[in-house]
């Protein structure tokens, strides 16, 4: 895949993944080549590529649609997240044990306080794009390769049923990531592990029951 098909898949992607381009919504090789300014090859590209991760439908005679969220799945992909993200937040306290977590913490915590500043703007698009960097940071930071692949899959998948379900995540959100970034500075694996299992329960509950996650906030 050539850079330009590259940069149209990762623009597409986003803009399913956010919403942007709904569910069902159909995708004509005109309406891309101009949104995203680019020509007809790198968008058969990307939609092709997308087709694959599942995010588009492609149908013979019919063109390219949206697919519809998996939201069926929701309850194994948020199982496999509750694992994957224990293991990588234990690894990044291990990491602050060993006095090599100074740039993740910091960074962690310039975060959670745009994520705060983001839900008391009302800036929809940059909360969830401050969640998932919260996320990819103790990811990435963590080591665990495996691990960040698989969440990488299951989560692009949950932001994605979250953008086109629920509103936006709120105060509550923010308040766990907050308790997250303190329990991966305190240096305890089991402590850091925990406080993100009941984080990504607490999102399956509100994923379940958005009515009461926006009355929450």
């Amino acid at each position: 895949m050539g850079a330009s098909a590259e940069r149209v898949t990762a623009a597409l992607r986003t803009d399913v993944l956010t919403g942007a381009l709904a569910p069902g919504a159909r995708l004509t090789e005109p309406l891309l080549q101009e949104r995203y300014g680019t020509s007809r090859v790198p968008v058969r590209e990307a939609l092709r590529a997308l087709a694959g991760e599942g995010f588009v439908e492609l149908r013979p005679n019919a063109g390219a649609r949206v697919a519809q969220v998996p939201v069926d799945d929701l309850a194994d992909l948020y199982a496999v997240r509750c694992v994957a993200e224990g293991v990588t937040a234990a690894r990044c306290a291990e990491l602050v044990a060993a006095g090599r977590g100074e740039d993740l913490l910091a960074a962690l915590d310039r975060v959670v306080e745009e994520g705060f500043a983001a839900v008391a703007e009302g800036r929809r698009a940059d909360g969830a794009r401050l969640n998932a960097e919260f996320h990819e940071r103790v990811a990435a930071a963590s080591g665990a390769r495996s691990m960040a692949q698989v969440l990488r899959w299951a989560s692009d998948r949950i932001r994605w049923a979250y953008a086109t379900t629920v509103p936006q995540q709120g105060q509550r959100a923010w308040t766990e990531h907050r308790r997250i970034a303190r329990a991966i500075a305190s240096g305890d694996p089991r402590r850091a592990a925990d406080a993100m299992e009941r984080h990504v329960a607490a999102s399956a509950r509100a994923f379940r029951d958005p009515a009461r996650e926006a009355v929450r906030g």
